[in-house]
């Protein structure tokens, strides 16, 4: 039957009273938090987003505000045109006099540079009389005497224009204004192989106008019309410099990320954006080039001829069309959309007011938008969302750490009482049944003065002679608990040593079987942990150097010589050299003899010291090269100089002259050797720049493709795409791949394979040049990057050399495996450097 005592019924009455309400305050607490919580992440995401798509909107309004303001401007200046005298030389001033700064792209795809120059504003200006002929036209800032009769749009300059027209119907001092004109720039033409407009600088750009016209009476009578004619770059520049993620401007923005902004007309025609392809443009026969729709045959999606308009963009998303119809009504807004490329993005639109000319109709010159990618979009609001998130969880959690303090002391409070009041009933209790069991030491201490106290007392005094004895036996326990806690502490000591030292140890007893070893030991022989009667022959069973050393000391030992040995032992495991120094020292423990085994690793330090003894007789070799160049380049121009003159004195003498010539070529050969021993001396330091390493690598193949062909050599070329780029000297490093290209070429004179492998590995740019020649023998490979060394019968011997500096200089390795009628394999290992 289950039974509870006394003791366990008060302090559950406790506990009961206490932690139930206690706990039941926890868990609503932490359900009320996190619904605050959900509610606080959620309004304040809304809030976020609503500021950062007013922002957005607001940006879009001030540069539709600007684009209408710039309009107006142009007006000015028509109406300024029109007073000016009718001659060619008032143009032509008016004309250069008018200039705005346009921000744009020059160079190469791969090497583009930023201009920022002031261009005309006004790409044409004309004066045409009543009857539609032109009596002055400007263009490009240059008079033109290619008069036309503009009455006729087949004349004019994209052969369906009917700008004379309409101005010629208009009263003195009103202007028309026309849509964009500009022949059609097609996908290909833009890109010309690159893959995006942003890369695509090379290729065609839009040219385009916008023509202003105002007419002139002169009596009732049409004197002639004014035209001018707004080079439709200038009007780009209001959002071809947009970043709507960051505050700062961008010479051309990114299509494929959604962070950029386009102009469309109030027919929904795009008039500036990133793809020139999208703008509205003319073919050559002067017709307007068809939307992008459904209908778009396949072969025009493929060539490219897809200009974009909104209204007929309900097929890509069904946002486009809303937005072309709120603009016309003079509405502002922001709209998620998904743009052609497969970005999704938050567009904010806003009208263009303006109501000349086309536009008249609905006083609306069209339409700016400002897109962001949604998640850029949404990332401050993602991130004070977080924040909140984590401010919660911390008050949560340091609640809990609170509620968690005040239930231990709790349990302790409760305890303390519960124990104050049936601890003296309990401890006689238990002091009188040790008695009855023989426990003679059982004395009760009660520190109450009640009733129970006298009773505790008398027991006491009855156990007094002997609690003596109990005294003096828990003191020998004491000692005895001491001593054990002192032999485990120097135990757990000894095995902390044993484990931790960075020097391998196994220990043998003294039948020379392995009792232990450390992690080390394992580590550095690449072995399992021994276990019970292990030999230590099986264990280095795969260290034949090392079983021969151990082996040698064992006999030793056995002759009586109890004495220390240690030696270095030097061997080669996978391609590498590595050393030990290897130590055994007696070992005497509890009369049990023994041996302790000591294994180091030296071989980072030993190869540390050879190259810096290696660099030590490079630099001593430069100087000394140096020197010698010096002292023996004056001696041979004079000895050249002289059989020169000595050969020139014995003509008729066929045979002595090509003697001198011989000795003359020799003299030739010796001062090629002297450059190359000044040119190694006197490396220059690197000038190391930022920059691909996959270019340099690139045009280093494309130097010896030709090369490879004529000696049927098969290029393999493996050069990662997403190579990252670092803190390279390109020149350099160029004369280092190609100095280890020609000797693989050199490798393989009647063919063969040669591999060019590049890719990033754990922080660093590896580059292997593999090939299928004779291979370099173990003898040799230790030399091959010494000066003057080499294998091939004709060269320096100086090229890896040189080679091996440059790697070096760059923070870099460089290392050669080879087998003898196989081939050669040299790795280049680079740093990665992280700008920023």
């Amino acid at each position: 039957m289950f039974h509870v005592n006394l003791h366990k019924k008060v302090l559950g009455a406790f506990l009961l009273l206490s932690l139930v309400p206690l706990g039941f305050l926890l868990f609503n607490s932490q359900h009320s938090l996190r619904l605050v919580e959900d509610l606080l992440r959620q309004r304040t995401t809304e809030v976020l987003d609503n500021q950062a798509a007013k922002a957005l909107e607001s940006r879009a309004q001030m540069v539709a505000q600007q684009v209408s303001a710039f309009l107006r401007e142009v007006e000015g200046d028509l109406l300024d045109l029109s007073l000016l005298p009718l001659t060619e030389s008032a143009y032509l001033k008016f004309s250069r006099s008018h200039r705005r700064e346009l921000w744009y792209r020059r160079g190469t795809n791969s090497n583009p540079i930023e201009v920022r120059e002031k261009v005309l504003l006004y790409s044409e200006l004309a004066y045409i009389d009543g009857r539609g002929h032109e009596l002055i036209r400007i263009v490009a800032g240059h008079p033109s005497t290619d008069y036309r009769d503009v009455s006729d749009p087949a004349q004019t300059t994209y052969k369906t224009e009917t700008y004379f027209n309409q101005a010629s119907q208009l009263e003195a001092g009103q202007i028309w204004a026309s849509r964009l004109n500009g022949w059609y720039v097609s996908r290909n033409d833009q890109l010309q192989g690159a893959k995006t407009p942003l890369e695509a600088v090379q290729g065609a750009l839009y040219r385009g106008v916008i023509r202003f016209a105002t007419p002139i009476w002169e009596n009732g009578t049409l004197k002639g019309v004014v035209v001018l004619s707004l080079d439709h770059r200038h009007l780009m520049e209001y959002t071809q410099h947009i970043s709507s993620i960051e505050d700062k401007k961008v010479v051309f923005p990114s299509y494929s990320s959604g962070n950029y902004a386009f102009l469309f007309d109030d027919q929904g025609w795009m008039i500036a954006h990133p793809k020139y392809w999208d703008i509205r443009g003319y073919d050559a026969a002067g017709y307007l080039v068809p939307a992008y729709s459904t209908a778009t045959s396949k072969q025009d999606v493929l060539s490219g001829r897809i200009p974009f308009n909104l209204f007929a963009a309900e097929f890509i998303h069904p946002n486009y069309p809303r937005v072309a119809n709120a603009v016309i009504r003079g509405e502002s807004g922001v709209v998620e959309t998904v743009n052609v490329g497969g970005s999704n993005k938050i567009m904010a639109y806003a009208p263009i007011p303006y109501n000349r000319g086309v536009y008249r109709e609905h006083n609306i010159f069209g339409g700016v938008t400002i897109g962001a990618e949604i998640d850029q979009f949404h990332q401050p609001a993602e991130a004070t969302s977080h924040l909140i998130q984590q401010e919660i969880s911390n008050y949560l959690m340091q609640s809990w750490v609170l509620i968690s303090l005040t239930i231990i002391f709790v349990i302790a409070v409760a305890y303390f009482l519960s124990n104050s009041i049936v601890r003296p009933i309990l401890l006689l209790t238990e002091g009188t049944r040790r008695m009855i069991h023989g426990n003679l030491s059982a004395e009760v201490t009660v520190s109450s003065n009640d009733e129970v106290g006298v009773l505790a007392d008398s027991f006491n005094t009855m156990v007094a002679e002997l609690n003596g004895r109990r005294q003096r036996l828990l003191q020998t326990l004491q000692a005895l608990r001491k001593s054990r806690k002192e032999i485990i502490k120097e135990r757990n000591f000894k095995n902390t040593v044993f484990e931790n030292i960075e020097i391998g140890l196994l220990t043998f007893d003294a039948d020379s079987i392995v009792t232990s070893a450390n992690g080390h030991a394992c580590q550095i022989l690449h072995i399992d942990r021994p276990g019970n009667n292990c030999s230590w022959k099986k264990l280095l069973l795969e260290w034949p150097e090392l079983r021969a050393v151990l082996s040698e000391w064992f006999l030793t030992s056995k002759t009586g010589a109890n004495r220390s040995f240690r030696q270095y032992i030097t061997l080669d495991r996978k391609g590498r050299t590595l050393t030990y120094l290897m130590t055994m020292f007696p070992l005497s423990f509890r009369q049990q003899d023994g041996w302790l085994l000591t294994i180091e690793d030296l071989t980072e330090r030993v190869n540390m010291r050879q190259q810096v003894a290696r660099m030590d007789r490079l630099a001593s070799l430069g100087r000394m090269s140096a020197g010698i160049a010096h002292e023996v380049r004056n001696p041979l121009t004079g000895i050249s100089l002289l059989l020169d003159d000595l050969h020139d004195h014995l003509l008729g003498r066929e045979d002595d002259q090509q003697l001198i010539r011989r000795a003359l070529g020799e003299i030739e050969r010796l001062e090629s050797l002297i450059d190359e021993m000044l040119h190694f001396s006197t490396l220059p330091t690197p000038k190391l720049a930022y920059g691909a390493v996959d270019r340099v690598i690139l045009d280093s193949l494309f130097l010896i493709r030709k090369q490879c062909q004529r000696q049927r050599v098969e290029l393999i070329e493996q050069v990662a795409d997403d190579l990252p780029k670092s803190m390279v000297d390109a020149d350099r490093l160029k004369q280092v791949l190609l100095n280890l290209l020609n000797n693989a070429l050199d490798a393989v004179p009647e063919g063969g394979v040669l591999k060019v492998v590049a890719d990033a590995q754990n922080d660093k740019i590896k580059i292997c040049i593999s090939d299928t020649g004779i291979g370099i023998s173990s003898e040799k490979l230790p030399l091959i990057f010494e000066p003057f060394f080499t294998s091939k019968g004709h060269g320096t011997g100086l090229g890896l050399a040189i080679s091996y500096n440059i790697i070096s200089e760059h923070g870099g390795e460089i290392q050669v495996e080879s087998t003898l009628g196989e081939g050669t394999t040299v790795t280049i290992l680079l740093p990665i450097t992280h700008i920023g």
